[in-house]
């Protein structure tokens, strides 16, 4: 007879506030973005994620794990929630040809100063706690993460060397049987769901400019894209995506104005900290000529 399965244990968690987590500053939706033009320097993120089209496909690619098909299947259902175009293509797994769907998400990356610290963070605090982000708001999971790997990312993140979180039975119970349990956790990760569907104009407006070829050249093509998906993601100037919010009537132009001033400012800000590094001041400088020219144009 086969052994019976071992039961899912539970897992407990409690931030300790000792800000080792902020150690660089968050990746956020477009309209998170907008919200936090005045703490941040945001830049526009283009990403591509993979995933077999089929649970066949999935099982015997790099990417199945130990809860595979409710792996699969959430990791399916999130990628479609937050990605503003999914395609088929066809990779090799193994060195065999599988069919796989291509998801291209778009949101806003903050900019590396390269303190080693969230930006936001004052005196080892978080100076924005209750206009924190979602990424932050469901730590110490993220909501676009399927939640079948809440157990496996909740000890990978606890086992991070220097944080100091509490797991101990004292702590409030965070994950049992596979599930997050963690209520705050599970409104975040609701939120985010319902963000991803007020943003969906916004990514689609974007979206038909990059299918039209924009004559903005800081505004990649999907070519570009995919060339550099290799590599990692493609970023560009975050006041493109303002630019076409009010273009498409989703934001005034006048909001569109104020974004553009309150980025100008940040990076003033930014630049003047002498915790700057020179990469980043040299980049940071860029932008300020080019914030510039866009808030007198």
């Amino acid at each position: 007879m086969s052994a019976a399965p071992e039961p899912r244990r539970q897992q407990h968690f409690a931030c300790t506030q000792c800000g080792a987590c902020c150690n660089r500053s968050p990746e956020v939706e477009l309209s998170e973005a907008a919200a936090l033009a005045d703490v941040f320097v945001f830049r526009l993120m283009f990403r591509l994620y993979h995933l077999p089209r089929s649970l066949s496909g999935y099982l015997d690619s790099p990417e199945a794990a130990v809860d595979s098909a409710g792996m699969f299947y959430e990791s399916k259902r999130l990628l479609g929630a937050f990605a503003a175009r999914q395609y088929s293509s066809r990779r090799r797994n193994c060195g065999k040809p599988v069919d796989y769907t291509t998801y291209l998400t778009i949101s806003a990356l903050t900019l590396d100063t390269g303190a080693g610290a969230c930006t936001a963070l004052s005196g080892g605090r978080c100076g924005i706690y209750e206009r924190r982000p979602l990424a932050c708001r469901t730590l110490p999971f993220h909501y676009s993460r399927p939640e079948a790997a809440a157990e496996s990312d909740l000890a990978a993140f606890v086992a991070t060397p220097g944080y100091r979180c509490d797991i101990s039975a004292a702590a409030p119970l965070a994950v049992e049987a596979g599930r997050i349990v963690d209520e705050r956790s599970r409104l975040a990760r609701g939120d985010a769901l319902e963000l991803a569907v007020d943003d969906r104009r916004w990514k689609d407006a974007i979206l038909r400019r990059l299918k039209a070829g924009a004559d903005d050249e800081a505004l990649p093509s999907l070519r570009d894209i995919e060339a550099n998906a290799l590599f990692g993601a493609t970023t560009t100037s975050m006041r493109v995506a303002w630019r076409i919010a009010a273009e498409a009537g989703l934001i005034s132009a006048e909001s569109c104005g104020g974004l553009i001033a309150a980025q100008a400012a940040v990076i003033d800000r930014q630049l003047a900290s002498p915790l700057c590094p020179p990469d980043a001041r040299e980049t940071l400088g860029q932008m300020r000529v080019e914030y510039r020219a866009q808030a007198k144009a």
